[in-house]
């Protein structure tokens, strides 16, 4: 069982937590915030206590809520602990996918999103769909984007080299925050996106094998 299902914590590290909150509060945003990918909703406590009540955003999660056994009933618990109605979440279960088709067909907006769900390159360059849904001066954040997660890093770097009306505002450890500076003059993720992470795939789980029969040798040396 995952660590954050037992201590309900965030996997941040404080520095990347601090730099969370200060993006959050700086943004001053009131649209609707939305964190795919929650794990026991650490990070989702967080962020919602940034605001007073009511001041307090919309809040929305997306997660299949399959990371651990009861995962759905420990962010809820969590939530509760934390002085928090779970029932002012929206909380969608669901896969990324699904959950993004019903929200381009509600036309729904968020001024903030948090991406830290699967960290393989065609699911993060697929969860980057979601910037269609990001209001202009609104703010994406990406954990896990660093050398030991390529995925996350080579998508990420992708997208911004081709969608050029994104830019980085601040990293702390593997925490980018990025701002939709315009609106977009072609869709956010479309065929060449998907199609070069698609194609990076193998070559990146060929690396990784490499590796980790790299380090197995060095430790049994």
């Amino acid at each position: 069982m995952r660590r954050c299902a037992t201590t309900l914590e965030g996997d941040m590290t404080v520095d990347e937590h601090e730099f969370l909150l200060r993006v959050l509060r700086d943004g001053h945003f009131e649209g609707a915030h939305l964190e795919i990918g929650t794990a026991a909703g650490g990070t989702l406590c967080s962020m919602m206590r940034a605001f007073e009540d009511d001041v307090r955003p919309p809040f929305v999660v997306v997660d299949r809520m399959t990371y651990f056994p009861n995962q759905l009933a420990t962010v809820r618990q969590n939530l509760t602990d934390q002085g928090l109605n779970p029932d002012t979440v929206d909380l969608r279960v669901a896969t990324s996918n699904d959950a993004f088709r019903r929200a381009m067909a509600g036309r729904e907006e968020f001024d903030f999103m948090l991406i830290d769900a699967t960290h393989k390159i065609f699911s993060v360059m697929a969860d980057l769909r979601w910037t269609r849904l990001i209001s202009v001066g609104g703010v994406l954040c990406l954990h896990d984007y660093c050398k030991k997660f390529p995925g996350v890093r080579l998508a990420v770097d992708w997208f911004l080299r081709h969608h050029v009306n994104y830019e980085v505002i601040g990293q702390t450890g593997t925490l980018i925050a990025i701002r939709k500076t315009s609106a977009a003059k072609r869709r956010e993720v479309g065929p060449l996106d998907r199609a070069y992470s698609v194609s990076m795939y193998l070559p990146l789980q060929i690396q990784r094998k490499a590796n980790k029969w790299k380090t197995a040798k060095k430790t049994a040396a």
